[in-house]
């Protein structure tokens, strides 16, 4: 990997980190703690803090934050989560991909990008892990018996229209399962990351 590479490699890196950051001070400014999300003792995640309590709406739930793995493994030089994905197709992924995925564990995030709601579609644990994988892999084999641009998906909207990263390019882009990129949003994961605001608008 080229000094280029490693910069805009450890930029991505950054971007990531600061948005989790901007979510997590966010959600602590208006509720004076970490997310809540529902337990189910049977999708545990190192993302877990503290101890199961009884929500205000009478649900099961426990505090969350994303996880930091200490294991890397987005690091070039590491052995990646989706290593399976890239032998099954026979590609090497774009950089950035490897970052999203497998930097954090995470539940997946609402966000903001130009006045349009998205969820960005992390991963949980090792199960979601493998849940994932299935799911690129099947999206990416249609758009290859499509012959179109190979994309891996990164975040769906309140529409039919999905977030994709372009294997090739590393452009964020806006397409339609089944159907070609239709927008680029950003020209790098890092630049679509540093817009993003945690939340979601309310339509008028």
């Amino acid at each position: 990997m080229s000094v280029t590479d490693n910069h805009n490699l450890r930029h991505t890196q950054n971007s990531l980190d600061n948005f989790f950051k901007r979510f997590i001070n966010i959600v602590e400014a208006q509720t004076g703690e970490l997310p809540v999300i529902e337990y189910d003792e049977h999708m545990l995640s190192d993302c877990l803090q503290g101890k199961p309590f009884m929500s205000e709406q009478m649900q099961y739930s426990i505090h969350w934050q994303p996880f930091l793995r200490p294991d890397n493994p987005d690091s070039p030089d590491k052995n990646s989560d989706l290593a399976g994905l890239e032998k099954a197709l026979e590609i090497q992924l774009h950089p950035d991909i490897p970052v999203f995925f497998s930097r954090y564990w995470s539940d997946h995030v609402d966000a903001v990008f130009q006045q349009g709601n998205l969820s960005l579609m992390f991963v949980w644990n090792e199960d979601d892990m493998q849940r994932l994988i299935e799911n690129q892999l099947g999206h990416a084999l249609n758009k290859i018996r499509n012959k179109q641009a190979l994309t891996f998906f990164i975040a769906c909207t309140d529409s039919d229209y999905i977030i994709s990263i372009d294997n090739e390019s590393g452009q964020v882009v806006l397409e339609r399962p089944g159907y070609g990129v239709e927008k680029v949003l950003a020209v790098t994961l890092s630049d679509f990351l540093d817009e993003l605001e945690y939340g979601r608008v309310e339509a008028e």
